[in-house]
């Protein structure tokens, strides 16, 4: 790699990151921003909403991303991952509708639920023209454009909900800000990245069913989650619901940087795996694994010493303080989630992949098993045991699997 090339590297690592931590935080600012202007339960309903609008995302991005950067021998055009694009985000949305009026919500409960997963629902759009820019190693563009898109959302809700005092109107104005950020900035930046006159020997639906497996994971993994938050709601109800997501969701954006530092060691798993390096594999797995209980035991100590104050900074209405004692299970729920997606990265590289879905479906039954008995029995302190049951479930199973298959796969290493 020459300097210019590590230069470029270096700059898209470093604006890709904050962009996208950026982006991610802003989805929670929505939170606080609802709390503070309108209380616990405009905050609930937007809750219920995102994690409704997780699923549909997880769905409409088909895990399809990393398949695309990595279709070096152009099997597939760039012209056929974007037509791939406007089945799986129709179909999301679909699913989204279909769902809101299965359920009984009342109607202010759907109009927020589908304008507000039609805005996340760009995101499943701009993946693929994202999906071009990292291609030709330009993810600084990518960042950047996440980070812009993170600082309208925050004004777009702001102004909305100030203006208004409507959550619905506030959130049609923010399904409009998302996607003028799609066709002002998102395309016209990655249009050039893309050769849409390239012509491949596959077609739609032959993409569609290679990467079937990873849209299945995808879908699991996310659903999990969203899960226990929907039987929280329907059960403990929205005010209470808001409260539970209030406090879980600063955990949450502290997961997402802890991702950023294990980031590294995905391709040394990579390079050892495909060299067959035991002695190194091992070592990066023992560091990884050891981390686990370090990351647990300084967001405990976090969470013990700086919770309660950082809540009433952040939460200065609906009394947030009182629900303090959901802080150290979202700790742990955090350090399962980290772990679980570290062992699904390395079920993926290893093409593991009915092993990979195998452990995220044992893991999204636990979710519903759990959610149902725990939540009905300890309210939304059941819920957020009930998370950490479920990821503890789907580690178990995950880590079974790569230590099997990663025993098998060095016994036919060749001897030294």
């Amino acid at each position: 790699m020459n300097d210019k090339a590590k230069r470029q590297l270096g700059k898209s690592v470093i604006w890709n990151t904050l962009g996208n931590v950026i982006y991610y935080a802003s989805q929670y600012v929505l939170l606080i921003l609802a709390v503070r202007l309108s209380g616990n339960y405009a905050s609930g309903l937007l809750s219920t909403a995102m994690s409704i609008a997780a699923i549909c995302i997880s769905f409409s991005n088909y895990g399809m991303r990393s398949f695309q950067i990595s279709d070096f021998a152009h099997k597939y055009a760039d012209k056929t991952y974007l037509q791939s694009r406007y089945l799986t985000v129709g179909a999301a949305g679909v699913g989204c509708l279909i769902f809101a009026f299965a359920i009984s919500y009342t109607a202010e409960q759907r109009w927020i639920i589908l304008l507000y997963t039609l805005s996340r629902l760009s995101e499943g759009y701009i993946d693929v023209w994202h999906g071009y820019l990292q291609k030709i190693d330009r993810m600084d563009i990518v960042g950047i454009l996440f980070g812009l898109r993170g600082i309208l959302t925050i004004t777009g809700f702001w102004l909305g909900l100030a203006l208004t005092g409507s959550l619905v109107a506030t959130m049609a104005i923010l399904a409009a800000v998302n996607w003028l950020c799609v066709f002002a900035a998102d395309i016209p930046c990655s249009k050039k990245a893309a050769h849409f006159t390239e012509k491949a020997d596959g077609t739609l639906w032959m993409l569609l069913w290679e990467c079937a497996p990873l849209a299945v994971y995808s879908f699991l993994n996310s659903s999990i989650g969203s899960v226990v938050k929907i039987y929280c709601e329907r059960i403990c109800g929205t005010e209470l619901f808001g409260a539970f997501n209030n406090v879980f969701a600063p955990v949450q954006i502290i997961q997402v940087g802890a991702m950023y530092i294990f980031a590294p060691f995905m391709m040394t798993f990579a390079r050892c795996w495909q060299k067959k390096d035991k002695k190194a594999y091992n070592k990066a797995f023992g560091i990884a694994s050891g981390a686990m209980p370090v990351l647990w035991a300084c967001g405990a100590a976090g969470a013990a010493l700086l919770g309660p104050f950082l809540l009433g900074v952040l939460y200065r209405k609906g009394n947030i303080q009182e629900y303090t004692f959901l802080l150290q299970p979202a700790v742990v729920a955090a350090v399962m989630n980290i772990y679980v997606s570290i062992l699904c990265y390395l079920l993926s590289m290893m093409r593991e992949m009915k092993g990979l879905i195998a452990g995220n479906v044992v893991g999204i039954a636990a979710a519903f098993l759990c959610s149902d008995i725990m939540i009905r029995t300890m309210g939304i302190a059941g819920a957020a045991w009930a998370t950490v049951a479920s990821r503890a479930v789907q580690a178990v199973c995950c880590l079974a699997v790569v230590l099997w298959r990663s025993r098998r796969h060095f016994s036919e290493a060749p001897k030294a």
